[in-house]
C-alpha cells in the first residue's frame, strides 16, 4: 500500500457505523483477495464475496458496535479452508499486516484502536486452534463470541 498524504490523514474518521465497518471489511478483502499470499487461499476455498462480506460486516459489526446480528463461530468456519490450505504463521501475519494497514488507512479513533486489538486476539486465538499452536506471543486469544439467552432469539 502507498504512504498516506496529509490531506487523506486528516479526512479519516472513527469506525462509528455499520457503513464504516462495511467500507472497511470490503477495503481489506480487496486488498486480500489479489494478495500474493492470501488470495490463493480465497481462490481455493471458492468464495461466495457478497455473503461473505454480509458475514464480516456482520461480525465487525457486532464486536466493534455492539450490534446483534452475527450468527456463528469464526474460528470453526474457517477449519475447511485450513484443510485444503494450511494456513501457516506467515498467513496468520499476512492477515493481521493487511487488516491493521487498512484500518490505519482509513480510520482513526479509539474504535479502529479497538478493532486491531480485536484484530490480533482473533489472529492467535485462529492460529491457536486451526494448528495447536500458540506462536512467540504472550497475547490474550480471547475474542468475544455470541451468547444465546433463553427467550432470546
Amino acid at each position: 500500500m502507498r504512504p498516506l498524504t496529509d490531506a487523506e490523514l486528516a479526512g479519516r474518521t472513527d469506525l462509528q457505523h455499520r457503513d464504516d465497518i462495511e467500507r472497511l471489511v470490503v477495503e481489506f478483502y480487496r486488498y486480500a483477495a489479489m494478495d500474493e499470499l492470501l488470495g490463493p487461499v480465497f481462490a481455493a476455498a471458492h468464495v461466495d464475496w457478497p455473503e461473505h462480506i454480509a458475514t464480516l460486516t456482520d461480525f465487525w459489526s457486532w464486536q466493534l458496535l455492539g450490534e446483534r446480528g452475527y450468527q456463528g463461530n469464526p474460528l470453526r468456519a474457517h477449519e475447511p479452508s485450513h484443510e485444503r490450505t494450511p494456513f501457516t504463521d506467515a498467513h496468520f501475519e499476512r492477515w493481521l499486516d493487511l487488516f491493521t494497514s487498512t484500518i490505519d488507512e482509513q480510520f482513526v479513533g479509539p474504535t479502529a484502536e479497538m478493532a486491531k486489538v480485536r484484530a490480533r486476539k482473533m489472529a492467535f486465538a485462529m492460529r491457536r486452534l486451526l494448528t495447536g499452536r500458540h506462536g512467540d506471543h504472550d497475547e490474550p486469544t480471547e475474542p468475544i463470541w455470541p451468547t444465546t439467552r433463553a427467550g432470546s432469539g
